[in-house]
């Protein structure tokens, strides 16, 4: 049929009958346009929505072919996005304005024994976490604060589920008791029925939803990502009554409505014969690292079961061709064909990418699987294969016909993995590591004897960890090892990593008697200057944190150290062993210590500041305790530490989600107090119970800091006020040296008075070349908008300014103050200006348009002005004065706003000449 004759017949259609028609109806229509109650669409259509309703669009793609169908489905990955980059995941999620779900709601819900509403509704929820009453969604500035970090507390978990029934994925509310039961409170998760859209959707809610659609994969696929699979549908025993009710939307009334189960139209078909979830599997089994995806049961999360090898498409083509019909289902038949391309693109894709690969729990057939996939792979150097049952020969033979040259194996057969270790002893290797396959010590002493008696050859390095013995002289094996990166067999720093990595894994009867004997063999020959050990979620333990302690005792030349230890039960006892390792490295200039998601307490905080206390050489200092059970006691002893250091240079403490209160602060704000040769300060306190009076006495301290030149300070979600806002710029006034200034103030009241506050802190600032000031959701409107400009007007140095002011009460007023105050900044290089969900309308666009123009310095502008009632004629003015600026690198978000078709075109094509952008609208 012709595009334009479909296109009228769906306008009339929705004029007669709305979005959606019912069963008698779609039946007559078939008959009245060409076809009959026998039309294969009608099978088709009965097959797939029974008695329900369907929408007119669905409609007229089963009537006049599937061209259209493929429109939801997934299309060919685009490079917009890459696979590996947060700030890719982040802007697909930002640019299709798919929300994720914080685990704490989930909690919320099933405690209350609610059912999961749509994302419509869950847009007004709200979650009381750590305290603090949030959005139940996460928010984009959330996501990009993600993206942008170096370490984060949140993981981002997409669940692979079946929809139960055709209104509600989860109407017995079992899904969301597993998710609630089994991730962790700060956990965000991508579940396709809170995070996009749901029937009905109005248009910028449908084009939303198709943008997610197109690409997907990215949830399933990305290495920030993790997948969660409900494989199994809702127990007998835990179905509701068939006259209990869940909340969905009905069409017929035009809102949510309590409707019977026994009204659902439900499907009992299983996880594995469903294609969207056999997709979903495929996509998540192409990551680097099989463990990123687990199946989730009432036994809890097991990702160390069930896992899949990435299957060639020749492979999984031939398993669903033989399938659709009669084991698998799908949806709509249309999805079939562009499911199967996508598979193809995205295992290609990430085939062609991966230099590191880790496989674990896979059986034999899917083992099978694997090395079949395993010529795919044309960068990969390192493999990983843990708990596999593989097949030594056959494994040896794909290794040396692929580029990989270092392999790993742990939980692996002894047999298995020692034919392994001699099939792959050749010049090519550099790496063959064994760990926990039940080697012997003659074992192990046979292999590392064979390996040195390869004279004249490039030797491998052999690591072979978690091994059975007593007598094997391990110093020996290290000294015969080579260096993992490449470098000299004498390389230091490898030699001791292979030693720390061998003696955690022994049994703690021998890690002293080795581990401590081997150390101190190699540095006899090699002092160690630079260390670096990121040991995350390895469940070390306080036994394994002391034996770290044997390892740092004797590195007294050591200058440069970062232990990245999140997640790893790390207690009290476990903090005082690393304090024992830290208080002989007197040498030490730099130290990094990240302990995120442990369990310490006030006694271990006091021994860490034990431990910091003798380093007088230190000069650059970060500390980061998120999610620690430590308080105002901690934050005190912390304080008798840093007092101690007055060298230090530059401190980064990150105490946020710890339970600080305004004792604690006012006992950081002491130790800040002595640090006189500071110049770089980050302080990281979110979602801590400190408010007003916590500000003030943080004020005290900053006072003191004269010659900061650089300070970044998080007090979001802490309950600040405008008295806090007010106290904390009376510190800032002082710091006359800043060159670039951070606040993360969101989601607290400060108002337009706590503006007022800050305002006058700026003002002294005449150093500030780069400024940035998070200010969302705070109650502003247009007298603090007002003071705002006011006070940037007078930093005249300033060449990067990013302003976040999203979700406050700034109008058209506002926008014309702004933009006056932006004309006094003529030296600004870079803007961000983010003003979403504000009420700006066309004059107050109009307005900021004007500002922007006579900014002739600037090169890159980043302006977010979604929902804020823009019109055609408001959105036409800013893209003529953007225009003005011929070198301006335009990043533009205008979504959600009152812009006709035409208009949206003409905006385009007046920024068309810009050199470089990326427009939303």
């Amino acid at each position: 049929m012709p595009k334009d004759s479909r296109q009228d017949i769906h306008a009339m259609l929705q004029s007669s009958f709305g979005d959606s028609l019912e069963r008698d109806r779609w039946v007559k229509l078939l008959c009245c346009l060409g076809g009959s109650s026998t039309h294969p669409a009608a099978s088709a259509l009965l097959e797939e929505f029974g008695e329900s309703e369907i929408s007119v669009k669905h409609f007229l793609d089963l009537l006049y072919g599937p061209e259209a169908v493929q429109d939801d489905a997934p299309e060919a990955v685009s490079a917009e996005y890459g696979y590996e980059e947060p700030k890719h995941l982040a802007s697909f999620l930002n640019a299709a304005d798919i929300r994720l779900v914080r685990v704490a709601f989930l909690k919320k819900l099933h405690r209350l024994g609610q059912a999961m509403p749509r994302r419509q509704e869950a847009e007004r929820a709200y979650v009381e976490l750590r305290s603090h009453v949030t959005t139940a969604l996460v928010t984009p500035e959330e996501l990009t604060a993600w993206a942008e970090a170096e370490q984060n507390c949140h993981r981002i978990i997409s669940v692979s589920h079946a929809w139960e029934s055709q209104e509600h994925p989860d109407p017995h509310n079992y899904q969301l008791g597993l998710l609630a039961e089994h991730l962790k409170e700060t956990d965000w998760v991508f579940y396709d029925y809170l995070s996009l859209y749901q029937s009905s959707c109005d248009e910028d809610q449908e084009r939303s939803f198709r943008a997610g659609m197109k690409h997907m994969h990215l949830l399933y696929s990305h290495e920030g990502t993790s997948t969660v699979r409900i494989e199994g549908l809702t127990p007998k025993e835990c179905q509701k009554k068939d006259l209990d009710t869940v909340q969905v939307y009905s069409r017929k009334l035009g809102r949510v409505a309590p409707v019977r189960i026994k009204d659902l139209v439900l499907n009992d078909v299983p996880y594995a014969s469903r294609g969207w979830c056999v997709t979903e599997r495929e996509w998540s089994a192409t990551r680097s690292t099989s463990r990123a995806s687990a199946r989730l049961s009432r036994a809890g999360l097991a990702p160390e079961e069930h896992n899949q090898a990435p299957t060639p498409p020749v492979l999984f083509r031939d398993r669903v061709s033989k399938s659709v019909g009669n084991k698998l289902h799908f949806t709509r038949r249309g999805d079939v064909d562009p499911v199967l391309k996508l598979q193809a693109t995205v295992y290609r894709d990430k085939a062609r990418s991966h230099k590191n690969l880790s496989m674990s729990h896979l059986d034999r057939t899917q083992f099978g699987i694997f090395l079949d996939a395993l010529k795919d792979y044309s960068q990969l150097e390192r493999l990983q294969l843990k708990h596999c049952e593989i097949e030594a020969a056959a494994l040896c033979k794909a290794i040396e016909a692929s580029p990989i040259t270092a392999v790993q194996l742990e939980g692996i057969d002894t047999s298995q993995a020692v034919e392994v270790v001699k099939g792959l002893m050749h010049e090519k290797m550099r790496l063959i590591s064994v760990d926990a396959c039940g080697l012997r010590g003659a074992e192990v002493a046979n292999l590392v004897q064979e390996l040195m008696g390869l004279e004249g050859r490039q030797l491998p390095q052999l690591n072979l960890n978690g091994f059975d013995m007593e007598e094997l002289d391990l110093v020996e094996a290290v000294r015969s090892v080579k260096d993992l990166t490449g470098a000299s067999e004498l390389d230091h720093k490898s030699a001791l990593i292979q030693v720390c990595d061998t003696w955690l894994g022994l049994p703690a009867e021998l890690q002293e008697k080795i581990g401590a004997t081997a150390t101190k063999a190699i540095l006899q020959a090699h002092f160690l200057g630079n260390l670096k050990l990121d040991l995350e979620e390895k469940v070390l333990g306080d036994a394994g944190a002391q034996g770290l302690t044997e390892g740092l005792r004797g590195l007294s030349q050591l200058q440069q150290l970062t232990l990245h230890l999140p997640n790893n039960n790390i207690g009290d006892a476990g903090a005082h062993g690393l304090a024992e390792g830290l208080q002989g490295l007197t040498q030490l200039q730099q130290l990094t210590l990240t302990l995120n998601w442990n369990q310490i307490g006030d006694a271990g905080v006091q021994g860490l500041t034990e431990g910091l206390r003798g380093l007088s050489q230190l000069q650059q200092l970060t500390l980061n305790l998120w999610n620690n059970n430590i308080g105002d006691a901690s934050a005190r002893g912390l304080a008798e530490g840093l007092r101690g250091l007055a060298q230090l240079q530059q401190l980064t403490l990150g105490l946020s989600h710890t339970g600080l209160g305004d004792a604690g602060v006012q006992g950081l704000t002491e130790g800040l107090r002595g640090l006189s040769q500071l110049q770089q300060l980050t302080l990281n306190l979110w979602n801590n119970n400190i408010g007003d009076a916590s500000a003030r006495g943080l004020a005290e301290g900053l006072r003191g800091l004269a010659q900061l030149q650089q300070l970044t300070l998080g007090l979001s979600h802490t309950g600040l006020g405008a008295a806090g806002a007010q106290g904390l710029a009376k510190g800032l006034c002082f710091l006359v040296q800043l060159q670039q200034l951070t606040l993360n103030l969101f989601d607290n009241k400060i108002g337009d008075a706590g503006v007022q506050g800050l305002t006058e802190g700026l003002r002294g600032l005449s150093q500030l070349q780069q400024l940035t000031l998070n200010l969302w959701n705070n109650n502003i409107g247009d007298a603090g908008a007002h003071i705002l400009a006011e006070g940037l007007r007078g930093l005249v140095q300033l060449r990067q300014l990013t302003l976040h002011l999203p979700f406050n009460e700034i109008g058209v007023a506002s926008a014309q103050t702004l933009a006056e105050g932006l004309q006094g900044l003529t030296q600004l290089q870079q803007l961000t200006l983010d003003l979403r969900n504000n009420g700006l309308g066309d004059a107050g666009v109009q307005g900021l348009t004007e500002g922007l123009r006579g900014l002739a310095q600037l090169h890159q502008l980043t302006l977010n002005l979604r929902n804020n009632r823009l019109g055609d004629a408001g959105a036409q003015t800013l893209a003529e004065g953007l225009r003005g600026l011929a070198q301006l690198q335009l990043v533009l978000n205008l979504r959600n706003n009152r812009l006709g078709e035409r208009a949206k075109e003409e905006v385009l094509a007046l920024l068309n000449s810009l050199p470089k952008k990326e427009i939303e609208i």
